[in-house]
Formats: C-alpha cells, structure tokens, sequence
C-alpha cells in the first residue's frame, strides 16, 4: 500500500485533556458535597464525570477552516486533580498537519474563545464550584494532554501503512511540536513502537504529550480513563512538589535561626518549623492512603492487559520519578525536623544543668546570706 499526498482526517475525534488542581487544600469534604460519599466510594480510581455541556468548535489552521460539534465534560478525581475534556467531532475533510498547526498556534476556538482562554475560562467557572465562596490560591500549572482518534481518513491505510509511510509527521503529533527539524530515525521508532493497544490491528500510540488512535473501539473508553488517572497522579505530585518547597524554604529559615540562637527553643522557630512538617505529614499520608493504591495496576484493575497498558502510561508520564521527588523531600523535611530537635534537646539539657548548679549553689550560699 502506497502512501499518495498528505494524510487527510475525513471522520475523526479530536480530544482535548487539561488537568488542573481543584482542591487547594488536602479536604475533601466540599468534594464529597458536591459529588456524593457513595460515588467517591465507587469510581475512587476512575474519572467521576460530573458536568456535560454541548458546544461549538472552529479549527482554523491558514486558510483552512471547519466547524465541528463539541461536548466539554468535567471529569473529576477524589485525589485532587480535576479533567477538562473537551472532545472535537471532526465531520469535514482536513489535513492531518493542519491540525498540529491549529494546536500549537492556538487557533482552535471553543465556544467564541480561542481554546487556552476557553479552558482558563471553565477552569475557573469549575474550581467555583467545586469550592463555592472561597478564596484560595491554586497550583498555577496546568497539564494539556491531546488524543486524536482516526476514524476515516485518506489514503486508506492500515496500522501498518500508517506507521511506513506517515510515521515522521506521526512522531511530530506525539512529540507536540510542528517544528522543520529533521527528526532522527531513533526518535521516530521510539515514539512508534510505544503501542498500547490490544490487537494487532489496532493504534494507541502513546507519548508524553499525547495519543494517536486507530481501532480500540470496544476498549477506548477503558484506556482513555486509565489515562486521565495517569495524568491526575502526574499533576498531584507535581502540586505535592510545590507545596513541599514551600515547607521546605520554612524550615530551612527556622534551621537558620537555630545556629544563630542560643535560645532557640524558647523562640517560634520549633513551632514554625513543627507546622511544616505537620503539613507535608498530612501530604504524606494521603500518599499512603490514597496515592500509593492508585499507583498500583493490580489495585486499579484486575485486568491483565489493562494493569500492563496502565503501568506503561505511568512509565510514559514519569509519574514514578515525580513520586520519587516528593517522597524524597518528605523524608528530608524529616531529617531536618529531627536534627532540629536534637540541637533543642541539647539546649533544653544544658539550662536543666545551669539550673541545677545554681540551685546547688544557692543551697550552699544561703546559709551564709540569710543567718
């Protein structure tokens, strides 16, 4: 099967994910509020679907232009971690390149907004809701993960076919890039040999920036969740990493006044620096009561092919390694806490000691002030 001209996306689905932090603080009591102690309970590792709306979408890339119908879902995890998904029908002809373009130029338009204003947009509208009447700061990062689902298209090719003859522009979509750089043969493998999908027949190419389909029909939903849990589990260490610097940066200022004190336990610094690790604690903890289950494939599912295609996702996002980081810098704060403590011991042992010498002294020198 020869390859002639550009790959053309006659019926398609593109999705778009943006992963964002709701919680702003470890409670999840408005969460249980707002979707139900009983469905948490169910869906604890899967994405509890909470709003549908219907839309309209413009992809424009040059010249080029289509209207396509659009359902914007609000997909949300009891860890903390919210999903906007926005999914675009494509019905009209276009260009497989043209959409790399309108994603990386910013030129598909949701609802009369361009889409990163769009997402800020409902986002903010989400948070609202999720925590109505509060003033809270949230982790500013947001995680954009797109899949693009090939359903009819030109030439007419087969996993295979798609693979040869049009893998380059392939790599170029799970890279996120629309670059002229030529792209080395080891890249371009790489990045088509990371197949997730069940038969042979079928493409779930997957990267850290986004997924190519082709087939999956009775399992797409099944891989798309597993994904957006992924996803979540990324965004959670990455706001856990923040959260912990700031921690960090507070006990280093009380380790600081440590050496610079010779009263250093009767000043604020052991309270403020005990606060610190009270909070990264608590960050710890929901690690192990939560976090570390949903990182577990045998948990998440009793599936065979479902817990290999998850770990993979893990392994793609380099989710573990981000765990890694902040178990790393909880156990850390730890061993400050600890040495902190120790040098206060010191301290409290050496006034015990001058006190006790003085009230010796004092016994002995009393008789002598007070005949």
């Amino acid at each position: 099967m020869d390859a002639n001209g550009d790959l053309t996306i006659l019926n398609g689905k593109l999705t778009i994910l943006v992963a964002f932090g709701h919680g702003g603080e470890l409670d999840k009591t408005q969460l249980k509020k707002f979707i139900g102690s009983e469905t948490i309970a169910e869906r604890w590792n899967k994405p509890i679907e909470v709003e549908q709306t219907e839309g309209v979408a413009v992809i424009v890339a040059g010249s080029e232009k289509i209207t396509c119908i659009t359902n914007i879902f609000t997909d949300v995890f009891a860890a903390g971690v919210s999903i906007l998904r926005t999914e675009i029908e494509i019905r009209d002809r276009i260009l497989f390149n043209d959409i790399l373009v309108a994603l990386h130029s910013n030129t598909i338009i949701v609802e009369g907004l361009d889409f990163q204003a769009f997402a800020v947009k409902k986002i903010s509208d989400i948070r609202e809701k999720l925590n109505p009447g509060k003033s809270m700061s949230y982790y500013p990062n947001l995680k954009k993960y797109t899949l693009l689902r090939l359903k009819d298209f030109t030439p007419k090719l087969d996993e295979k076919g798609l693979k040869e003859q049009y893998g380059e522009i392939i790599t170029r979509f799970l890279s996120g890039e629309t670059s002229i750089r030529a792209l080395h043969k080891k890249e371009i493998t790489e990045k088509l040999g990371n197949d997730l999908s069940y038969y042979d027949e079928d493409l779930f190419l997957a990267s850290t920036e986004g997924v190519l389909i082709f087939g999956c029909e009775d399992y797409i939903k099944e891989l798309r969740e597993l994904l957006e849990l992924a996803i979540s589990l990324l965004l959670l260490f990455q706001i856990y990493d923040r959260k912990i610097d700031a921690e960090i940066s507070n006990a280093f200022e009380a380790i600081k006044k440590l050496s610079s004190s010779r009263y250093y336990f009767l000043t604020q610094a052991p309270r403020k620096l005990e606060k610190s690790l009270f909070k990264v604690s608590e960050i710890g903890l929901v690690i192990l009561d939560d976090i570390e289950d949903l990182m577990n494939p045998h948990k998440v599912t009793q599936d065979w092919y479902y817990q290999t295609a998850y770990q993979k996702m893990l392994n793609t996002l380099r989710v573990n390694d981000f765990g890694k980081v902040v178990e790393h810098k909880i156990n850390s704060l730890q061993e400050l806490y600890n040495t902190a403590r120790e040098f206060s011991t010191e301290q409290m042992n050496l006034l015990l000691e001058v006190v006790v010498v003085v009230l010796i002294l004092w016994e002995v020198v009393r008789p002598f002030l007070f005949p």
